[in-house]
């Protein structure tokens, strides 16, 4: 009788149950998702909107995951049971243990946990401790020539003149005069004399503060109920006040437009000009910095309501705060209105949230008009007037140089470039002989004003979404890291000088440059630094015996 023999049992196929295809597909779908956000060019999508879209996806997977895991796994009531409490423990950890969570311009997320100190307790710790160990004589206006009134300067354009700084920090770096706490926020400084002010905000109050310039410490504070609110942007006020004939116009962020005494700080007049105006506020509050000229202050609310009352300039007399008179009826962006000279026409240029436009100074009548949409209407950065007749501006959608002419009391608006070349979403751009040098996304960048060719985008150069200002050749740099940095403003090549760490968090507030003396802020602390300057290097030089 034969044997029969028998064929070796096949190996068991490996295979994946029908149930788990699902999270399997969510997490692969995510990941592709999120593969495809990253291989988009750089000058098509802003780094800080790739990473809040791969968020997004990164979240939806690990939500269909979580659904499925719960709902649909088959996994022992036990199991789910425990993983549940995992879960809620992490958020519960998250809602107790995180006083908030606030994100840079390429959204990066810091978080404040409640076991730290507050910051609002530190500050008024600090202003307790200046007031008990004396105040300072009162204020006096004094008059300086190279003082600073007004929001980037007297013509807003990031240009502030004075002595020439020394090229070379590290044989004499910047010299620490002073560094406190201060209140949160986004705003500048305007320096009159010894006495610096700012807006800040402090706990559920804005407040618009004097320091002294010298020391840091506090010479009065102007209080009142007013707290705006976002995750993304972060809360408190934007706008920088404005200095004029011995009193001060501060827009707060909700919409609270002060007139106060300088040298007192006592209020002469306020109202809140989105309720005035008959219009809500912006998705990140009101952020352009008061106008002054003649005897108006002039603010830019924008129409939110679409009301008969809404417009998108406003201009109320300095003395009383009655509405002198008002034009337009487009939607406010969060540039701040400038009085410019264009085609021999005194004019107020305005980039509002849907373009760049110009308004007579006079009555407030739209002039000429160039359309500009950008990513959640954010037209944040300075225009620059070129000469007298051709304006270039710029947002994260790229940047662009006009025409702007008049026929016969006809007036236009041409193209004469467009591109993307330059994408300025925070920080405002400066002109310097013919070039442009803006923080395109989170690197410095320069193009050429007559032909939006662009000449270098230095990878070296990364400041975050930091501010510039330019001393003769020379761009002064405040990352958003806090960092100070000086960089030749050359067409040729970037060339950094110098850099040093100046305050400590997201700093997105414009410094402010007077003299040798630099001011820098952001929403934790505040700080003095003295820039060397040539002539004091040169007379260290001396005393060293390497003069020539």
């Amino acid at each position: 009788m034969s044997k029969v023999e028998s064929s070796p049992p096949a190996p068991p196929r490996l295979s994946v149950p029908r149930r788990m295809w699902i999270p399997i597909a969510a997490l692969a779908l995510s990941a592709v998702g999120m593969i495809g956000l990253g291989m988009l060019p750089s000058d098509r999508l802003a780094v800080g909107d790739r990473r809040l879209y791969s968020f997004i996806l990164a979240a939806a997977g690990f939500l269909a995951v979580g659904a499925w895991f719960f709902f649909g796994s088959g996994v022992s009531r036990r199991a789910r049971a425990a993983s549940a409490v995992v879960v809620g423990g992490v958020v519960l950890f998250l809602v107790l243990g995180v006083r908030r969570v606030e994100f840079s311009g390429d959204m990066d997320p810091t978080f404040d946990f409640r076991w730290t100190p507050d910051r609002f307790a530190v500050l008024e710790q600090h202003r307790a401790q200046q007031r008990a160990d004396g105040g300072l004589a009162p204020i006096r206006v004094e008059v300086v020539p190279d003082d600073v009134w007004e929001y980037r300067g007297e013509r807003r354009d990031g240009i502030i003149p004075g002595p020439k700084l020394a090229r070379d920090w590290s044989a004499k770096p910047p010299r620490l005069v002073w560094r406190q706490p201060v209140g949160g926020g986004y705003a500048s400084f305007v320096v009159v004399g010894p006495t610096l002010i700012t807006i800040e905000q402090r706990r559920d109050q804005e407040a618009v503060v004097a320091y002294d310039a010298d020391t840091g410490i506090e010479r009065w504070v102007y209080e009142y109920p007013a707290l705006f609110h976002e995750t993304l942007g972060g809360d408190g006020p934007r706008g920088t006040p404005t200095f004029h004939d011995g009193k001060l116009y501060a827009l707060g962020a909700t919409g609270v437009l002060s007139c106060l005494d300088f040298v007192t700080g006592k209020p002469l007049w306020s109202f809140n000009i989105l309720n005035e105006n008959e219009c809500g506020n912006l998705d990140w509050a009101m952020s352009g910095s008061p106008l002054v000229y003649d005897d108006v202050v002039l603010v830019n609310p924008g129409n939110q309501k679409g009301s008969a009352a809404s417009r998108s300039i406003v201009a109320y007399a300095l003395a009383d705060g009655k509405r002198r008179f008002a034009g337009g009826e487009s939607r406010a962006g969060y540039a701040s209105p400038m009085l410019v000279t264009l085609a021999g026409a005194r004019q107020l240029l305005i980039f509002d949230a849907v373009g760049l436009a110009g308004f007579d100074a006079a009555d407030g009548r739209e002039l000429w008009r160039v359309p500009w949409k950008s990513e959640w209407d954010i037209n944040a950065s300075q225009p620059i007037v070129v000469d007298d007749d051709r304006v270039f501006f710029t947002s994260t959608s790229g940047g662009a140089l006009v025409r702007i002419g008049q026929t016969d009391g006809r007036w236009s608006a041409v193209d004469a470039w467009r591109n993307r070349n330059m994408k300025c979403g925070y920080a405002s751009p400066i002109l310097y002989q013919g070039h442009v040098y803006g923080i395109d996304e989170n690197m410095l960048a320069c193009v050429d004003v007559s032909t939006g060719k662009r000449l270098w985008k230095a990878r070296g150069g990364q400041y975050g979404h930091g501010q510039i200002l330019l001393r003769d050749d020379l761009l002064v740099v405040l990352s958003e890291a806090g960092e100070l940095a000086l960089v030749e403003a050359s067409p040729e090549r970037f060339k950094e000088l110098g850099r040093m760490p100046a305050i400590e968090g997201k700093t997105w507030n414009v410094p402010v440059l007077v003299g040798k003396r630099i001011f820098v802020r952001n929403h934790l602390e505040m700080a003095a630094y003295d820039l060397p300057t040539e002539k004091a290097e040169g007379r260290r030089q001396k005393a060293e015996g390497n003069d020539p």
